[in-house]
């Protein structure tokens, strides 16, 4: 792209070459100061179509394209999460040699017109297209509107991303709970310590039935700073209706790992249910701390019609022996990525973490017997740099009360080891 001055020069010769090739005539000085002027106008002219033009705004790691007024933005983003998993239990029925892709995504996101954003991302990862984020977003100063796909405001562990996490997966009662994205229209406001989203959704992308039925959810978060670190105060909640023509409600989850098959169920019980969570987070230093808990209460699931309570949560630490820090982002209830001080590719060692976690999900009460698991996890993050890091995890889980599950025998007990490693890199 040309540079003003250039265009100034390439102007001005045109306009001298042309006089020179002129018939010799004596031109006025009203002419020459004419041809001036409109030489002047047609320079700013062209500056102003050059500063409108897209220019790489930065590279950290992928390139992002904007324009200097700030009203268009286009990035491409991306993910490669690749794993390894071994997972047995003491019944003798899984043992588990696997591999798998768990994210392979490719995306974009940016601005139109200033105060619309969109971001659409999709998921291949075992050969299947799957959509994830497919939204738009229009900001005001009273806050933003929300439509499209997204997640519904729900728990500090499933609002932050994958990329950030401290370990290989997400505490059970999120997927137990069935936390995930939806089609629906939210609202979102806040400050610099505090949140608050909502929405109402139905259905999902890869919903089929006629009535989807409804759901409403909505999220708020508070925090502040202190002496070397800061701290997050939150809760949510969501109210689910499968409607006329959706399956029945169940809940359920893996031990541990994605690839370990399912120790804890229920069958489908519910048609409505509601959702209540409470989170709490505090960084200290390279030391961070997330505790959450979580209910559950499913509509006329229980023995004689009555409800059926399930319940979850966790409580975790991480630290950072290479003195990293992960920040508590309190204008958006999330935790950031750290800023690695060595990384590899400046010479460094990258960064270490180490993390452990108790984690619980009960879904037996009422005559529903799910069953009861514990998961201890330990966990040791190898950070290259600020997008790629290597992530080994292993958990002993420990099941009891599981009738309902044919895996884990007629004493309804069970337990089981696992041990997950996960490649990641993203941009």
């Amino acid at each position: 792209m040309l540079r003003k001055k250039h265009i100034a020069g390439l102007l001005a010769a045109t306009a001298l070459a042309s006089a020179a090739s002129a018939p010799v005539k004596a031109q006025s000085i009203e002419e020459l100061k004419a041809q001036l002027e409109a030489l002047s106008k047609r320079i700013e002219e062209l500056e102003k179509k050059q500063e409108k033009a897209p220019k790489v705004k930065k590279a950290d790691p992928a390139f992002s394209l904007g324009t200097d007024d700030g009203l268009f933005e286009f990035n491409i983003r991306g993910r490669v999460l690749a794993d390894a998993g071994w997972s047995s239990d003491s019944d003798g029925t899984m043992n588990k040699d696997t591999t798998e892709l768990r994210a392979s995504r490719i995306g974009v996101e940016g601005k139109a017109w200033k105060n619309v954003k969109y971001k659409f991302e999709a998921d291949f990862a075992g050969n299947d297209v799957e959509v994830k984020d497919a939204f738009m977003q229009y900001k005001s100063s009273m806050g933003s509107w929300t439509f499209g796909q997204f997640k519904t405001p729900n728990s500090l562990e499933e609002m932050e991303s994958s990329l950030n996490t401290n370990f290989v997966e997400r505490a059970a009662f999120t997927d137990a709970f069935a936390l995930a994205r939806m089609i629906g229209v939210g609202y979102g406001n806040g400050g610099d310590n505090w949140t608050f989203n909502a929405g109402v959704y139905r259905g999902s992308n890869d919903g089929s039935v006629d009535n989807e039925g409804q759901v409403f959810a909505a999220r708020a978060t508070y925090g502040g700073e202190f002496d070397g670190g800061n701290w997050l105060l939150g809760g949510s909640v969501r109210f689910r209706d499968v409607g006329g023509d959706g399956d029945l409600l169940r809940y359920r989850q893996k031990a541990y790992l994605h690839t370990a098959d399912r120790l804890l169920a229920t069958s489908r019980i519910a048609d409505k249910d509601a959702f209540y969570g409470l989170e709490a987070a505090v960084q200290y230093g390279s030391l961070n701390v997330t505790a959450e808990w979580a209910g559950l209460n499913a509509n006329n699931a229980g023995a004689g019609g009555r409800d059926a309570f399930f319940y979850g949560g966790y409580v975790e630490a991480a630290w950072f022996i290479t003195g990293e820090t992960k920040p508590l982002n309190l204008s958006k209830g999330v935790w950031n990525r750290p800023k690695i001080k060595s990384p590899l590719h400046e010479g460094g060692m990258g960064a270490w973490q180490v993390a452990g976690r108790f984690d619980r999900v009960d879904l037996t009460a009422d005559g529903v017997y799910g069953g009861e698991q514990d998961t201890y996890t330990l966990g040791v993050n190898w950070y290259l740099n600020r997008h790629t890091r290597f992530l080994a995890n292993y958990a002993h889980v420990s099941i009891d009360k599981a009738f309902d599950v044919s895996a884990n025998g007629a004493d309804g007990k069970n337990s089981a080891d696992t041990l997950g490693l996960r490649f990641q890199v993203d941009w």
